[in-house]
Parts: structure tokens; sequence; C-alpha cells
């Protein structure tokens, strides 16, 4: 059974993508109502979550981190989302837990979410395995180097929120011409859907060049885009976020 405290937009994200793969989950959040989702085990606090559970997601703010890493039973396998709150800084709560930084999205909610980690120095080749089963159910996970971790927030924590803003920016221009926005919102899905299928298996250049005909219609719109520095802004934001 996998454990999962704090049942935020994230931790919410978490036990909906893990009850959509058939894994049990024991869940605990200090504001009941929360607890919503029908099929969960509903925990009394945190304590019985690290009882009775192989693994447990900390889907809480930083600064409560370091309090529920200390109350953990000793070789508990904790898993922290937390952006900004590096391995040595939760190790220093607890020197002898065991933790697995990730950087996901709320797209674990559809099993969708890339999942980049980083195992802390504790962590052994069998409890990663077991760590990459439990996760790779919510998407893809990823083995990263920690120190990638700033900027992997913003491209994949905060992702899904530049993708919607871009998408927003579409489906408005669309309703300028009459489009009913129920219909913009089919259309944009299917196409960030299948814009991400080619992206699995293709660079964003070839993608580019496959749509983008020369004086055609595309390459004008971004052309367009390149003139109001789209390009440059949106390079300025990620940097921007991942130093902050």
């Amino acid at each position: 059974m996998l454990g999962i405290v704090g049942m935020g937009k994230l931790g919410s994200a978490f036990a909906r993508g893990f009850m959509n793969a058939g894994v049990k989950i024991i869940v605990y959040d200090r504001q009941e109502e929360k607890l919503e989702p029908e099929g969960i085990q509903k925990a009394d606090s945190p304590d019985e979550v690290f009882e009775k559970s192989e693994m447990v997601f900390l889907a809480v703010k930083p600064e409560a981190m370091a309090l529920l890493i200390n109350g953990a039973p000793k070789g508990k396998l904790l898993v922290s989302p937390a952006a900004k709150l590096t391995l040595e800084e939760m190790q220093k709560a607890s020197p002898g837990a065991k933790l697995i930084r990730i950087m996901p999205n709320i797209a674990a909610a559809e099993n969708l979410s890339p999942i980049p980690y980083s195992p802390g120095k504790l962590i052994s080749t069998e409890e990663e395995e077991a760590f990459r089963e439990y996760f790779s159910r919510l998407g893809v996970t990823v083995k990263v180097e920690e120190s990638q971790m700033d900027i992997i927030t913003a491209i994949v924590g905060s992702s899904p929120a530049y993708f919607a803003y871009f998408a927003r920016a579409m489906r408005e221009a669309a309703k300028d011409e009459g489009i009913p926005e129920e219909t913009a919102n089919i259309l944009l899905a299917q196409v960030l859907s299948g814009t991400g299928a080619l992206l699995s298996k293709s660079s964003c250049e070839e993608i580019m060049e496959k749509v983008t005909t020369k004086g055609g219609v595309t390459e004008k719109g971004i052309k367009e885009l390149e003139s109001a520095s789209v390009y440059q802004a949106i390079k300025h934001a990620i940097k921007f976020q991942s130093k902050k």
C-alpha cells in the first residue's frame, strides 16, 4: 500500500492517478473535507499512514516537511515533491531518513506526468526499483541530477500552466472569429495531446519543419510570434522561475 500525506492539488492528483492504476492507497489531510474520493482508505494521522504503507508521498508545504520527515519511522521510504528543498536539507531533519526527491505535475491525475527523480544517498537499488514500480504508473520516471531540479521544476512542474496560458490565447483568438468556446477547447486539447505524442518521437525542430511551408500561413504566424519576442519571453520566464 502507498501512503499520501497532504491532499492539496498535487496530493489529490496523485491519489486519482494511483486509483486509476489500481494502486491501494491510504491518505491523510488535516482538512477532512479534502478526503472526498471514494475507494481510498483515510487515516486519522500521519503516523497511521507511515504505519500502514510501504512508502509515503509527502505532498505538504516545505515548512511542514521537516517535521513529517523527523516523525517518520526509521527506514520508511519517503518521497518529496517540494521545490527548492534539497535532499541535503531534508536529510538534516532526520539523518537516517530514506528520501527520494521528485518534480511531477498535475497530469499525474491522468497518469501522464513526467516523474523526474533524484534518490537520496541512503536509497538502495531495490528501494529505487520499488519507487519506480509505483510511480511509473503515474507517467514516465526519469532519473536526473538533483542539481538540475530547479530548471526541471519550471519545465515540468509549472509547464501545464504555461501550455494552458498559450492555449487560452489560441482559444480566445478562435472565439474572436466566431468559434464556440467548447469547440475550441476540444480542438486545442486534441492538438496538445497529438503534439505531445509527436514530441515523444521527434524533435521540436523536426515538427516545426513538417508543419511549416515556406511562405505559408504557419511560417507567417511564427514570424509574428518572433517579432513579438515570444520565444525569448518564454526562455526568460523559465530561467527567471528557476532562480527564485
